[in-house]
């Protein structure tokens, strides 16, 4: 089956970008292991401010807070040359292992941020339930808080991990 148009000029605009960012050394200043650690911080930082930015600041203040959190997404991508999100056929070997490891460990941190916000909503459930219910409403920021945070933690967590297991290059 032959490919759309629209996809052909997808394929290509990928391609284009792969080549770009892997021969780009505009960003070398930030791919280097303590730059690296440096925008991980920052964006565990801003991965724990976004949900308290929903639910103590106004909207427009909050999405501020995730707009920075993007910039710093953007830097965190550029500072591992966007390994973690290019197609296979555009990475070597090696660079197709280390990304296929990084989303195995990203995918395990994942579901154990996810479990322990599950059992300490069932704990809380626990303590505070009589006659095991408890009625629980959610804001419209209560829930932005909530989908901004895990939505953050899936997007971030695989370049995350590679900027903290990538050796310097010499």
């Amino acid at each position: 089956m032959a490919a759309t148009p629209r996809a052909e000029r997808n394929e290509k605009a990928v391609a284009e970008m792969a080549e770009t960012v892997m021969r780009d050394t505009r960003w070398d200043w930030m791919r280097s292991r303590g730059a690296r650690r440096g925008i991980v911080a920052l964006m565990i930082v801003l991965l724990v401010a976004i949900p308290v930015a929903w639910m103590t600041l106004p909207a427009l203040a909050a999405l501020g807070v995730i707009g920075l959190a993007a910039l710093v997404w953007w830097a965190l991508r550029m500072s591992v040359r966007v390994v973690a999100d290019l197609p296979e056929e555009y990475l070597d070997e090696r660079q197709a292992r280390v990304r296929d490891r990084a989303y195995v460990e990203a995918y395990r941190w994942f579901a154990g941020v996810t479990l322990a916000a599950a059992t300490v909503a069932l704990v809380w459930f626990v303590v505070v339930s009589i006659d095991d219910a408890v009625l629980v409403e959610v804001t419209w920021n209560g829930a932005m808080a909530i989908f901004w945070s895990f939505e953050g933690l899936a997007l971030t967590l695989p370049s995350m991990v590679l900027a903290l297991r990538e050796r310097d290059r010499t």
